[in-house]
């Protein structure tokens, strides 16, 4: 064999040794995350779920799951009933991937017997729609979308002529968000706390808050507040959750991003802190996201909402007021901060009306309405914020109230405030009334 050919051997066994990498997953035994699993029982199922995060998902499994946008739940179902009930991973997420599909997404190139052990892991692992006999129980993982900081697990069991739903809420490891930053047992002294309990009070208090967010010091009027929500903390976060928002990294405190990458971010980075707005000397205690088109630079258009909790109160739930806005795009021209600005849609009514259909969707809103205060301003006069970027708006705020648990819409209340609607009716019809006739146009001519 001529030393041409051992060159040629040599370079392919270091191509093949740099393709492979070494697949270790751990044992079950070892499972630190069910240290944060959490469980529920009703009418003899017991259920018991937790969700992995990134670091942990990959010393289970081996491989990098996080890197493919999966995020593996594991779930386990007690079945004490002297029925049949059936598991439906479709209602944790619609999306999920099977075990197999995950498996291939993670095969190393000319590992066959590797991939083979990979796929067995995966499979033996993996659960999909299954059947849980009378007590007997089954354990394993549902492959679903990869969310960082928040994420909603909803379990679906069927059966007996009769659908049990178990939801629970966790927090995943790996990301600061806003809200963690945040000490809101010691925010606001005892007797700075109100507490209404008439809804005309709370109408006029809704009504005096300030019309906008601030700079730092508290100058300059900047994006409106324009939303309310009553709410315990753990029903807001669920209906936000439950919408697909996404939770918000934190910035620093200086409020730099720390790298370029969470600027110009592709489809995955779904957390990427938004700028800092400010309200009673501080900035917003927490932030959620949409982000709008999945691939590329897609950071700039998102839904946002700033989050802020008062000292108020009503019927001895916490009160947050909200600054709504869409990014729509980037604007280079801007002379401040146009690296990391973007430019919000002006009509920015849109973004409230949106939020209110959005966390209605929920099903966790038992009374909405709507209070006058941010101040109405036009196109042709329209308020500027603290990056010179105009909006508009009829003056209104979006007020809803969050409970535990569903409500069907048909039993949704409405605050006897102002009525959005018939404002809306009257400003077209005055401004047909206003228009010239066809005949009088022509007359004219």
């Amino acid at each position: 064999m001529n030393i041409l050919c051992h060159i040629v051997i040599l370079i392919c066994a270091l191509i093949i040794s740099g393709c492979s990498s070494k697949y270790a997953p751990s044992p079950l035994t070892e499972a630190p995350y069910l240290e944060r699993a959490q469980t529920q029982s009703r009418g003899g199922i017991t259920v018991t779920a937790a969700v992995l995060s990134a670091k942990e998902s990959q010393k289970v499994f081996g491989v990098d799951l996080a890197d493919k946008g999966v995020q593996p739940v594991w779930v386990k179902i007690k079945n004490e009933t002297e029925s049949r009930i059936v598991f439906l991973p479709i209602a944790l997420d619609p999306d999920y991937f099977s075990p197999h599909e995950v498996s291939f997404l993670n095969h190393q190139k000319f590992q066959g017997d590797t991939n083979d052990k990979m796929d067995k892991d995966f499979d033996d692992r993996g659960i999909d729609l299954e059947t849980i006999k009378p007590n007997e129980d089954m354990s394993g993982f549902v492959f679903t979308n990869l969310n960082h900081g928040v994420k909603l697990v909803n379990i679906v069991l069927s059966g007996d002529q009769k659908t049990e739903r178990f939801m629970f809420l966790f927090e995943v490891p790996g990301i600061e968000t806003n809200y963690q930053t945040v000490d809101f047992k010691n925010l606001y002294a005892e007797d700075e706390i109100v507490d209404f309990t008439d809804q005309e009070e709370l109408r006029q208090a809704l009504k005096n808050l300030p019309c906008c967010t601030t700079a730092e010091d508290g100058s300059g009027e900047g994006d409106p507040i324009n939303f309310v929500i009553i709410s315990d903390p753990k029903d807001l976060l669920a209906a936000f959750i439950k919408r697909r928002w996404d939770v918000t990294q934190a910035l620093s405190e200086t409020g730099e991003f720390s790298s370029a990458g969470e600027v110009y971010s592709v489809s995955g980075y779904k957390t990427a802190p938004m700028g800092i707005l400010y309200m009673y000397g501080r900035r917003q205690d927490v932030g959620f996201q949409k982000s709008r088109q999945k691939e590329g630079n897609r950071l700039r258009q998102r839904n946002q909402v700033r989050i802020w909790l008062t000292p108020m109160r009503y019927n001895g739930k916490p009160i947050w007021i909200a600054s709504v806005s869409r990014d729509i795009g980037s604007d280079i021209n801007r002379k401040k901060y146009w690296f990391v600005a973007a430019e919000i849609d002006p009509e920015i009514d849109e973004s409230r009306d949106y939020l209110t259909e959005d966390i209605t969707l929920s099903l966790g809103v038992s009374k909405l309405g709507w209070v006058t205060g941010v101040g109405e301003t036009t196109p042709d006069n329209p308020h500027v914020n603290l990056l010179e970027q105009p909006w508009w708006t009829d003056g209104y705020r979006g007020v809803v109230v969050l409970e535990g648990g569903q409500i069907p819409l048909a039993e949704l209340q409405i605050f006897p405030w102002e009525d959005l609607e018939e404002k809306h009716t009257t400003e077209y019809e005055d401004k047909l009334n206003r228009r010239d006739s066809p005949l009088e146009f022509k007359e004219r001519e």
